[in-house]
């Protein structure tokens, strides 16, 4: 299929209560195992994109890649820019084909935050493709940016909702609500009565941010209450070079590089099959 927005995946998610998997891709085998992982178990799926990554490969082969692996499933698959507070990166990806895009503006004070958002939501809308934006402070590190624990900051509900009214199209809204990038260090504290008031008051479908390490039951809690993307990204950095590591261990002579880029890609694709079926997306592709 060609890529889509994720504004249609995720309402479908929104009103089915479950979660769409959202991964952020490292190279081609990484896309590769993403989707075609969420393919064999025919769920929709979004394949995300840091600027570091963006920068490395550059916007052309990504959108090549994703837009022809895609191609080739019948599942919906967007591609997602995540995290981004460059007006310019965001342009460029837009041109280049990607079917979403992330505007962070979190770390500034709520009139510029909202300010542009604007800015760049009434240039995805011109473009016909899905905005998501932030609201608070998500700790750990996420590319670039490092917010420390003792920093993060829950969203204001009614800053959320001032903000998502001037914004009523937006694919997918980003409140911080206690979970945070990179591995926990202790029991995640997760404002659940948060997200109910944000999901009671506001008709977007959700991200829940900093699903690496999270348990069933939270994942559960978070999408019964309103969160239709699910986003994973140092778990699947772990799987990439565990998959490597693993059989070098298990075969230190082994001098063929074929081998190594096989193991990566079945940890990487096991790992996204089993969040997909922990979000209950799967068979949810023909929605």
């Amino acid at each position: 299929m060609p890529l889509i927005s994720m504004r249609p995946m995720l309402k479908e998610a929104q009103a089915g209560r479950y979660g769409v998997a959202a991964y952020n891709m490292i190279d081609y085998n990484s896309a590769r195992s993403i989707i075609e992982g969420a393919a064999e178990l025919k769920a929709p799926v979004i394949v995300q994109v840091s600027v570091k990554t963006v920068r490395h490969w550059g916007y052309a082969p990504i959108a090549s890649w994703v837009g022809m692996l895609a191609a080739s499933v019948d599942i919906p698959v967007a591609l997602h820019l995540d995290h981004c507070s460059d007006s310019d990166v965001i342009k460029r990806c837009i041109d280049a084909g990607w079917t979403s895009v992330m505007f962070d503006g979190s770390a500034l004070p709520f009139e510029q935050n909202l300010a542009r958002s604007l800015d760049i939501y009434r240039l995805t809308e011109a473009a016909g493709i899905g905005l998501e934006a932030e609201m608070g402070a998500i700790g750990g590190t996420e590319d670039d940016k490092f917010v420390a624990e003792d920093k993060a900051l829950l969203a204001d509900l009614a800053d959320c909702v001032a903000f998502c009214k001037e914004m009523p199209r937006l694919a997918v809204f980003a409140p911080a609500i206690g979970t945070a990038h990179g591995f926990y260090k202790g029991e995640p504290k997760i404002a659940y009565d948060l997200l109910r008031d944000i999901t009671a008051r506001i008709d977007i479908p959700i991200a829940l941010h900093g699903g690496t390490g999270l348990a069933q039951e939270q994942f559960d809690r978070c999408i019964a209450g309103g969160c239709a993307k699910v986003n994973i990204s140092t778990m699947h950095k772990r799987c990439y070079i565990d998959g490597f590591a693993d059989l070098k261990v298990e075969k230190p002579k082994l001098g063929e590089p074929l081998p190594f880029i096989v193991s990566q890609y079945e940890a990487m694709k096991r790992d996204v099959m089993a969040m997909v079926r922990a979000f209950g997306s799967a068979g949810k592709a023909g929605a």
